[in-house]
């Protein structure tokens, strides 16, 4: 496996405590991801700093109630990179800065998640990962955050710098994949954020617990967890302004893009996503038949397979950017996430898979039950 080319940012104490020392210790990182998002909202929507901060001023107590430790890491996070709570929050809320604004048939996202169950594994363990597709512009500020909670399990998520979850795994044997979806019904409203919401998630013992922060939280736009527990289980939830849709593993395999498909049916929600982004409809489809072709044996290098497939390039599992499109609208595949949940390891690709090695992780704090 590669050296590791990323930070590795580990916390403790209490949550403002730990807010503060992410905060420090990736200061720069999270100064430059500020200014980067500024300049896109600037540049897909013509939105100005102090509108933007206004309208995220008003997310800091729908945050507080969804879970007021989370507002207070937040709090912590923008003190010690010498940020305003404002800011950090726009950053934590740049999913709804984007999608909510109904700018997905402009600047289109991407993401391939996988999960296999033990039935279907070589060693019996539960694995699931991603591929991250996201702007070209935000390659090389991610980070690997550790955090020791006191009132709850540890947690480990490669996220973007500021940012206080993304894919992730926890003590207690939760992981959770993120992907973005798009309905017509989607609106930029004060309500839960995507990524507060998986914050929610890792911090969750227990399966039943990370399927209530999802169910509790407020939602006025859509998208999509694929939840797996080591124990032996995995459900992927389609979370939209007007139901969650679910779907379960079929044969210990489970996968999702970016399209509804639980709710695909449903008179009263338009999929606005694959018409701009129709890759999707073969992707997760087709994550599903490579897996399935090693059922039994699947492993990491079966998922690595997987995430570093070309089909129909460059709009691929293993995309890449396409010369067609224009920046800001340009993606790939930013990094690529693998998790033995049996093993507490976590695989890390920093850059497309099929050009990166994977580095692997076996942090301590994992092993607090």
């Amino acid at each position: 496996m590669a050296a590791l080319p990323i930070p590795v940012i580990s916390v403790k104490g209490k949550p403002f405590e730990r807010g503060q020392q992410y905060g420090s210790q990736a200061r720069k990182q999270i100064q430059k991801n500020v200014e980067l998002y500024f300049d896109l909202w600037a540049s897909l929507w013509g939105a100005k700093r102090p509108e933007v901060l206004k309208w995220c001023a008003g997310l800091i107590p729908v945050i507080g109630e969804y879970d007021a430790e989370i507002l207070e890491e937040l709090k912590g996070v923008a003190k010690g990179a010498d940020l305003s709570l404002e800011e950090i929050v726009a950053l934590n809320a740049r999913y709804e800065m984007v999608f909510a604004q109904s700018l997905a048939p402009q600047c289109g996202a991407g993401c391939t998640s996988a999960a296999a169950l033990p039935q279907a594994t070589k060693n019996g363990h539960v694995f699931i990962g991603q591929n991250w597709d996201y702007k070209t512009r935000f390659q090389g500020l991610s980070l690997i955050l550790e955090i020791e909670q006191e009132g709850g399990p540890n947690i480990v998520t490669h996220t973007e710098a500021g940012i206080i979850a993304h894919r992730g795994l926890n003590s207690a044997g939760v992981a959770v994949c993120l992907n973005a979806l798009v309905s017509n019904r989607d609106e930029f409203e004060p309500t839960t954020p995507f990524l507060i919401v998986a914050r929610g998630i890792l911090s969750a013992d227990s399966l039943s617990l990370a399927l209530r922060a999802v169910l509790r939280a407020k939602v006025t736009v859509s998208f999509n967890f694929l939840i797996a527990h080591r124990d032996g289980e995995a459900i992927d939830l389609e979370v939209s302004p007007v139901d969650v849709g679910f779907l379960h593993p079929e044969g210990g395999i489970l996968t999702h893009s970016n399209h509804f498909i639980a709710l695909s049916h449903r008179e009263d929600l338009l999929d606005v996503f694959k018409s701009c982004a129709p890759d999707t409809l073969f992707r997760a489809h087709r994550a599903r038949q490579l897996l399935e072709q090693e059922r039994g044996k699947i492993d990491v290098a079966s998922f690595q397979r997987v995430f570093s497939d070309h089909f129909s390039h460059p709009n691929s599992i293993c995309r890449h950017a396409d010369p067609r499109d224009e920046e800001p609208q340009q993606l790939a595949t930013l990094s690529s996430a693998i998790m033995d949940l049996g093993a507490r390891a976590f695989y890390i690709s920093e850059g497309a898979p099929c050009q990166h090695e994977y580095y692997k992780l076996t942090p301590k704090c994992l092993w607090r039950d």
